[in-house]
Parts: structure tokens; sequence; C-alpha cells
């Protein structure tokens, strides 16, 4: 009798493990875009009915302050079988991932220009879920045109490198890049035309450098590129492929072929040099100009800016 009772109390206080079954909320796919930079970056909308018009006008379903948005410029027809994206006969255009559409069949991912600082991403999404949240981390540290680093981010990273090798005594060179005659692009082909030149080159200079360096969109046609572990001369031949690269091939836009060259100003740490991180950047920055004063599309290490 005892030993019954006291297998009786040992098995009230046992823990016996079951197989749980995940239980599953009826999903709804709805479509999602959300505004990655321009007037109403960060707002998520939800396309609830079947025909969203996006433009500047005030009879809009989504309206936008942007003078280079035409009045009614796109609309998204949503129905069971996905979304179409459908242009309204726009002045500047509807570009999905960087190709002009007039009508286009949207995929979860795609992103739609309509001006140089409204950029769009569609999605689609399970109603329950918190759409994108990984897009508003990107929107804090990546360029919305050219889906590389932005200066938020790269001054961070260069806070990262440069003690690191100051630390470790090993050199850190810094180029930065300025597009040559950019304000020419955008009054010969459009703003829309210089966004492709920035994506373009953002993606040559990506091609080129290795995949520890860090490239970043520094602000409006300049670039930066932080090199790890690589002396001046290194950071030159480097920067001087660079340059080739983009100089010997003109950029397609729209059937228009656009000459570009770029001009780089290198700055390196080494050693004790620069103390701060901002000194390396001023630096760079002063070499660049000496570049594009002495003649454009050339590399430049040293010297100051001619006084005017």
């Amino acid at each position: 009798m005892t030993d019954k009772k006291e297998q009786k109390e040992e098995t009230a206080d046992k823990t016996f493990v079951t197989s749980m079954h995940k239980v599953e909320e009826p999903g709804e796919c709805r479509a999602y875009i959300l505004f990655l930079s321009g007037p109403l970056q960060g707002k998520l909308y939800c396309l609830e009915r079947e025909h969203t018009v996006i433009g500047r006008a005030d009879d809009v379903d989504i309206q936008i302050n942007d003078v280079r948005v035409s009045r009614h410029h796109f609309k998204i027809r949503t129905a069971s079988g996905g979304a179409v994206l459908e242009d309204l006969g726009s002045t500047n255009g509807t570009y999905v991932n960087g190709q002009r559409r007039q009508s286009h069949t949207l995929k979860d991912g795609d992103k739609i220009q309509i001006s140089s600082s409204t950029v769009i991403k569609f999605a689609y999404g399970d109603k329950g879920e918190r759409m994108f949240h990984d897009e508003f981390y990107n929107m804090a540290n990546f360029d919305a045109v050219t889906g590389i680093y932005n200066k938020h981010a790269f001054i961070k990273r260069l806070d990262e490198e440069f003690s690191h090798a100051k630390r470790a005594n090993i050199p850190l060179s810094l180029m930065m890049i300025d597009i040559d005659f950019f304000k020419k692009v955008n009054d010969s082909y459009g703003h829309l035309a210089g966004d492709f030149v920035l994506t373009h080159i953002a993606k040559r200079i990506g091609q080129t450098i290795r995949n520890e360096d860090i490239l970043a969109r520094y602000g409006g046609e300049e670039f930066v590129v932080i090199l790890r572990g690589t002396d001046k001369d290194n950071a030159v031949l480097l920067a001087e492929r660079i340059r080739e690269a983009i100089a010997k091939e003109p950029m397609l836009f729209e059937g228009h072929s656009i000459p570009i060259t770029i001009s780089i100003g290198i700055a390196t740490l080494k050693g004790k040099n620069y103390d701060l991180p901002k000194a390396l950047i001023d630096s760079a920055d002063q070499y660049l100009y000496v570049s594009k004063q002495n003649g454009r599309n050339q590399v430049n290490t040293e010297g100051y800016p001619k006084q005017t």
C-alpha cells in the first residue's frame, strides 16, 4: 500500500512531455507599398482598394508632395491574381527595378522609382505579420537609390575601421570619388537619368573593390570607399582601375549614350599621421578638389586647392 501511494505521489510530481502543434492563424496575403525615400519616407500603405492611384493631385489615393511627380502618376491594380502597375501618362515616367515601364506585373520586393527623391518598395505579406521590419533598418543605413551604405552608416564604419587600424598599426586608405559634370547629366537627360548613372557607378565600383572594402554614397554625386589594410600606392592602383573602367564605357539610358568620368582623392592613415577619422575625410576631400581643379578624370593623393 505504501509503495502504491509513493508511486502515485512520484507520478504527480512528474512533467510529461507531449507533442505541441503550432496554432496557425489563417493568413491573408495583401499588397503593401513602403516609401523608402522622399516626402513620405517610412510610410507604409496597405493596398486595400482594387485600384490605388498615386500622384501629386488632391484627388489621388496616396498624395506625394514632390514637384517631379505627375498629378496622376501611376496606379496599382490589385486582384486575387496579383498586382499590376500602370503608368498614367506621367511626365517623367515610372521605373521598376531601374527600367521604365508603362505596365508591369509587380513581384514581391520590386523597387518603384517615380522621381529622383521618391523611391517605393512593393511587397506581399500576411495580414498578421509585422511588415518590412528589416526595411526600417535598411532605410537608416542604406541609400535608397544605389542600395549601398549611406553617409550615416559610412561615418560609423569609418570610426570602427580607423580605431582598428591605429591599434593594429596597419594602413587604412580612404577614397573619395566625385562624378565629373554631374549637373549636366541631370540638366540634359533628367534626374532619373542621373539616378541611373549613380546606380551604375555604384555597381561598377562594387565590382572592382574587394569584399572587405566598404563602399558608401557620401552625398549627391560623391562616393567614398574605405580600403582596409591598404597603403597609398595600392589605393592608387585600385583607384585608377575604377576610373578607367568608368571612363572607357558610356552609360546607356533610354537610347542615350552618356559619357561619364570621375575624379578621385585618396588619403591614407599610416602610423599616427591622422588623429581623428574626420581629418582623414577632410584630406581625401581636399585631394579630390585638387583633382577637379587640375582637369578632372584623375586620381590625386596630395596638394592643396588653389586659392581663388
